[in-house]
């Protein structure tokens, strides 16, 4: 499944979360890369994983799911982390973005789009909010931040009408999940769609409010605090 990648004005992200609320918290911890294989620890509301990644053949990802205490042991030896949250954003035309508030090693912010097989990636107009495109800088990956830090923060401009775009689509997003025609703005959703090598669909989402992902969620901010 293709994907697109894009940098986000802090403050655009922000309202964006504001509105839309912040589905799961994620931690993921690198191991050391090897020439044919990445992997890596990911603990997310409810499950924790044990990722391998093939990084010549184009396979996808092999997910298996592992104890939490596995999954927390194996960060200890980890050579790097990440720690985001996830934001679900109903875009114009039907599509839907994952906007990733990066809260470990550094702040920094990225919305993603995926496109199903055949269809056209190439021929997606970003809106005007969107910053400048990453999709093919390798730097932006998660294990590279997880290893290397974050690259140099390039300035993001702001104005008037992206504020105003953003605001109309995030007013648009909600009228139409009253009406039943989009999903609830604050939602979970059991997968995160921008991991590498995978091109699965998100599972259905879940209410933010759930008291037991609440409880969970703030052990995760737990472990992001920690990994700091």
């Amino acid at each position: 499944m293709a994907q697109r990648r894009f940098l986000v004005a802090s403050s655009l992200a922000r309202l964006a979360r504001k509105e839309n609320g912040v589905g799961d918290r994620i931690v993921e911890g690198y191991l050391p890369p090897r020439p044919d294989l990445d992997h890596f620890v990911a603990i997310e509301p409810g499950h924790s994983y044990l990722v391998l990644v093939p990084t010549q053949d184009g396979s996808f990802e092999e997910r298996t799911e592992v104890p939490r205490t596995q999954a927390e042991a194996l960060l200890s030896i980890c050579v790097g982390r990440v720690g985001f949250e996830c934001t679900i954003v109903q875009l114009r035309g039907g599509k839907q973005a994952r906007l990733q508030r990066f809260l470990v090693p550094e702040a920094l912010d990225l919305i993603s789009v995926e496109f199903a097989e055949g269809e056209d990636a190439d021929g997606f107009d970003p809106p005007i909010w969107f910053g400048p495109e990453v999709t093919r800088n390798p730097a932006y990956d998660r294990g590279s931040l997880a290893r290397a830090g974050m690259p140099p923060a390039p300035e993001l401009p702001l104005s008037n009408e992206r504020l105003d775009e953003l605001l109309n689509v995030l007013e648009e997003g909600a009228i139409a999940a009253e009406l039943g025609r989009g999903p609830s703005p604050k939602v979970l959703k059991d997968r995160p769609a921008d991991r590498q090598g995978e091109g699965g669909v998100a599972a259905p989402g879940r209410s933010v409010e759930s008291a037991h992902e609440n409880a969970l969620m703030a052990g995760l901010a737990e472990a992001l605090q920690d990994s700091t």
